[in-house]
């Protein structure tokens, strides 16, 4: 995959995402265990820690070296501490902080050439998983707790 197209879907990803969750009330996004354990804020919290990692990986693949993910032992573990470590912050914050991150990550893979990816064998793949696909799957699982709530709402009238 070209570098254009993943920053394309990166792009395309992101803006789903906010589109589906635009027009949700505070309380519809910070209902507890909504999805799973988490609330839609929690996955938005979750979104933007994994661009974080995305950021600071891309970092130090660009100096030549693969990223040594070792810090995280227990996924699911790493996942439910760092999100409940930011719960306190506010919807607007979380929105902002997961735009910027990843428009931070998308400059920051348009400043590589094209040559040096080629020479590494394109895009890392993790790279492209981070910023498009798992996008992609909590996007599609808020998808389904707002069309849920439709329905509820649908049928309560």
């Amino acid at each position: 995959m070209l570098i254009t197209e993943i920053v394309e879907k990166a792009n395309k990803s992101i803006n789903e995402l906010f589109e589906i969750i635009d027009d949700m009330s505070p309380q519809d996004l910070a209902a507890a265990k909504a999805i799973g354990n988490w609330s839609v804020k929690d996955i938005l919290n979750h979104l933007t820690i994994w661009e974080e990692e995305a950021a600071k990986a891309f970092e130090i693949w660009k100096v030549g070296i693969e990223p040594d993910w070792s810090h995280i032992r227990d996924l699911d573990q790493f996942n439910d501490i760092t999100v409940k470590d930011r719960r306190k912050n506010n919807l607007t914050k979380i929105k902002s902080q997961l735009q910027l991150i990843h428009n931070g990550v998308i400059e920051n893979i348009k400043s590589v050439s094209d040559e040096e990816y080629a020479k590494r064998g394109g895009a890392p793949k993790w790279l492209t998983n981070l910023i498009t696909t798992h996008i992609g799957e909590h996007t599609a699982r808020i998808l389904e707790y707002k069309k849920t709530l439709e329905h509820a709402r649908q049928k309560s009238a």
